[in-house]
């Protein structure tokens, strides 16, 4: 029999296994595609039941980032419903720009869900917000947002950057709190090390984000991070950064810049360390003004060239941001670097008592002394002519730092030097030497 014959009797005979091994290759095929993760989470949720999928075994993740869908807005009238189409636009406009997250236009893509409400009355609008774990179909936050709509586009403003802002804070706290060990966890803890007011805390973060330099050289929001924490200094000390972690952090922002041109985080990061620790304002409000390019409702952005405009270009403009708490600032933030500003930018408009009410109140907001607003304090305390509580910040400064000077201070970073000497003056008015 010649091997034509051969072959023709046998694929008469085995039609059926020709049929699977067909099939097969077909299936595979169609896994390989975008298609086929559907097929496979169809297939998944057919296979294993809710009574037959065992609880234990933990959610492997695919993607380094948290997916975030966002339901469809609802509201409790015909003008509520028409309200939250709006808002429902910009705040998915704000997550989809957001770096460290991903959002999902499929509920079954999503690691975590967002669901809001909005319910008028009159001109007020109250909108609910809620955030579903998707692993275990758990609700693990929800926050409550008020704003008068008569002005309905800073309404939707306002409730955007709340919106967009705590859906982006919970949905990383809830990532970074998973039970696991992977580099994107470590990361995020690393991150949320930066909201500490303790200063130890930020030297345990930098010593683990070391570790992680050479196999994530490229990673840039590792590079971002590392350098907002080598800015220890600029947020709990009183010095200039020395040289080396200088070089450091200018190094590390600029090379997450460059390996992620749409990072808002990264911008913000680079802004900050060319406005407090270079003095270079131009750079600084280049970079700022990059990041909210890219996402016009981050807070931190906003906050950073708010803070900007109080030292440099346009003190009552900066000033009315900042004084907006309730517009422009999440339940998450600590607000005390922001209410210092309020107090350094009256200090330049001259209005002392003013500035030493807002300086008592950084500090009673953030239940910590840390020593930037200890400074502020004692010079607003100084000028304000109030020797209590000049005397009460200046003791505080020597205990925490028995060698400080005013002549060892950084210089705080105010454009004109005559603002800058104005401070120095109530520094020696409350006593520092």
């Amino acid at each position: 029999m010649d091997w034509i014959t051969f072959i023709t009797n046998w694929f008469g005979e085995n039609e059926s296994v020709l049929s699977g091994i067909a099939a097969f290759v077909v299936i595979t095929g169609l896994l390989l595609t975008s298609f086929g993760r559907y097929l496979k989470i169809f297939l998944a949720k057919t296979v294993y039941t809710v009574e037959t999928s065992p609880s234990e075994v933990n959610k492997i993740r695919q993607a380094s980032k948290p997916a975030i869908y966002i339901e469809a807005f609802t509201g409790n009238s015909d003008e509520a419903r028409g309200f939250a189409l709006e808002l429902n636009e910009d705040v998915r406009r704000a997550v989809t720009n957001f770096t460290g997250s991903i959002l999902v236009n499929d509920v079954v893509l999503a690691d975590y869900i967002a669901y809001i409400n909005v319910q008028l009355t009159g001109s007020h609008a109250r909108v609910t917000l809620r955030l579903q774990d998707c692993d275990n179909n758990e609700d693990f936050w929800s926050g409550r947002f008020e704003a008068d709509i008569e002005n309905k586009f800073e309404a939707i403003d306002q409730l955007s950057a709340k919106l967009s802002g705590s859906i982006r804070y919970e949905v990383s706290i809830r990532f970074t709190n998973r039970e696991d060990d992977s580099f994107e966890v470590e990361l995020g803890r690393i991150g949320f090390a930066m909201i500490s007011l303790d200063p130890s805390v930020w030297d345990d973060a930098r010593i683990s984000a070391e570790k992680w330099l050479d196999e994530q050289s490229e990673n840039s929001m590792l590079q971002a991070i590392y350098g907002g924490l080598l800015m220890r200094e600029i947020s709990h000390g009183y010095r200039p950064l020395n040289d080396e972690d200088s070089e450091k952090a200018e190094r590390a922002l600029r090379k997450a810049v460059t390996l992620n041109k749409r990072s808002d985080f990264a911008h913000t990061m680079l802004g900050r360390y060319l406005f407090y620790a270079r003095l270079d304002h131009a750079g600084a409000r280049a970079s700022y003004s990059r990041s909210l390019d890219i996402n016009p409702l981050y807070t931190i952005g906003v906050k950073g060239l708010a803070i900007f405009d109080i030292f440099a270009d346009n003190t009552e403009r900066g000033l009315e941001l900042c004084k907006d708490t309730n517009a422009s600032t999440q339940r998450f933030e600590i607000d005390e670097q922001a209410m210092r500003s309020v107090a350094a930018g009256e200090i330049k408009l001259g209005n002392f008592d003013e500035a030493l009410n807002w300086a008592e109140q950084a500090i009673r907001h953030a239940g910590a002394e840390t020593t930037p607003s200890l400074i502020i304090l004692a010079a607003t305390a100084g000028l304000a002519e109030n020797k209590i509580a000049a005397t009460r910040a200046v003791n505080s400064l020597k205990e925490k730092h028995p060698e400080i000077t005013i002549d060892a201070l950084r210089r705080w970073p105010y454009k004109d030097d005559a603002d800058w000497e104005l401070f120095v003056t109530g520094l020696r008015k409350a006593g520092l030497e």
